[in-house]
């Protein structure tokens, strides 16, 4: 990835009294599969319409590389949107549908049964262009509606939700043809969802939005590894948040001593000083769980604690442990040997590596 495909500067949008979008700021690189996620009514399909043209912002930017197209029209941008229902023509053959885009700019008919043929082999449906959309599946009827998308080569194609009306198994399916045919063709994919996992398996990066604002960008595995506010923490996946109080600054480390056996330790953050209450996050599969005994290692965190909880969920087991920190889950999957004959009522030690934690922004207080 090079240069910016598409650029939002200071974007809010509002609706009466509502503020969808609130002084939005994104770089989209060209050839990126970009994620906004998020929960209903968090401004994330605002923003989507905004970069196609059907919303205007009220304040701020739009830059479609590198040129401003904040007040340019739907149609004279070279952009394509995607929805979840897919709007296919049902009178029309998938051929023909496909190609419809191209007959209304008055493409040659040598060169669009060029780009139908295919459009149709980079979704995987050849020999089926002069089938009518009832005949397909809802998963083929998909990979109809982005062949008509893509045929024109737009700089970007937009998506909102597209796959929420399938079911889970066709759902999944779908997500890994999503990013096959994006890596296939290098086109800017901006894409709309609210489900964590699909955003995690497809995307570049992520931005997560909450209330209108974008509160963290990142590639999936740091964002999930290393949220920075306790809203992206809770909204990806599971996670442990304790009250942590620097007890000690060292060589890079906030300390937390909970007692002479037992201490909590991240990475320094900027800005943090002894005496500062902070919140740290640690995911339950990083937190490995033994019986009592365990020593600390040399540079994580150390808590022991009580099982009050065992849940077996098949490939993995959930272990609720009550801690003088509260309880901290720890998730264990069920081919490791570790963990054996840990039952509710047992004494056990909890440890984590030093980069497994991280401290959460939006809760910091000092004496």
């Amino acid at each position: 990835m090079s240069d910016s495909g598409i650029t939002l500067e200071g974007v809010t949008k509002r609706f009466g009294s509502v503020v969808a979008v609130r002084s939005v700021s994104l770089e989209i690189e060209e050839g990126e599969f970009f994620s906004l996620l998020g929960p209903s009514g968090c401004g994330k399909t605002t923003s989507l319409r905004m970069i196609g043209g059907f919303e205007q912002p009220d304040e701020g930017r739009i830059l479609l590389r590198g040129v401003d197209v904040t007040a340019v029209p739907p149609n004279r941008r070279n952009v394509n949107m995607v929805f979840q229902h897919y709007a296919l023509f049902p009178h029309m053959s998938i051929g023909d549908n496909i190609a419809f885009g191209m007959r209304l700019k008055r493409v040659d008919k040598a060169e669009r049964r060029e780009r139908v043929a295919d459009m149709l082999r980079i979704v995987r449906l050849e020999g089926l262009e002069k089938r009518k959309p009832a005949q397909l599946s809802g998963g083929q009827q998909q990979r109809v509606a982005l062949a008509r998308a893509l045929v024109n080569r737009p700089a970007a194609l937009l998506l909102d939700e597209p796959l929420g009306a399938l079911d889970v198994k066709l759902r999944k399916q779908m997500q890994l043809e999503l990013k096959r045919i994006q890596s296939e063709l290098g086109t800017t994919f901006v894409y709309v969802t609210h489900d964590q996992e699909e955003a995690l398996a497809m995307s570049d990066r992520i931005a997560v939005m909450n209330d209108g604002v974008v509160e963290q960008v990142a590639p999936p595995r740091e964002l999930y590894e290393r949220p920075v506010t306790a809203f992206c923490a809770d909204f990806i996946g599971s996670l442990n948040a304790l009250d942590f109080r620097v007890d000690e600054v060292a060589d890079g480390r906030l300390v937390s001593r909970v007692s002479p056996t037992e201490r909590l330790v991240v990475e320094a953050a900027n800005g943090h000083n002894r005496g500062d209450s902070l919140k740290l996050a640690v995911r339950p599969e990083r937190v490995r769980i033994d019986l009592s005994g365990r020593p600390a290692p040399d540079d994580g965190s150390r808590l022991e604690g009580v099982v009050a909880e065992v849940i077996y969920l098949g490939s993995l087991t959930q272990f609720y442990v009550d801690t003088k920190v509260g309880r901290v889950v720890s998730y264990r999957m069920n081919d490791e040997e570790r963990g054996g004959g840990i039952d509710s009522g047992r004494d056990v030690v909890l440890t984590w590596p030093l980069h497994g934690s991280s401290v959460l922004a939006g809760a910091f207080a000092r004496d």
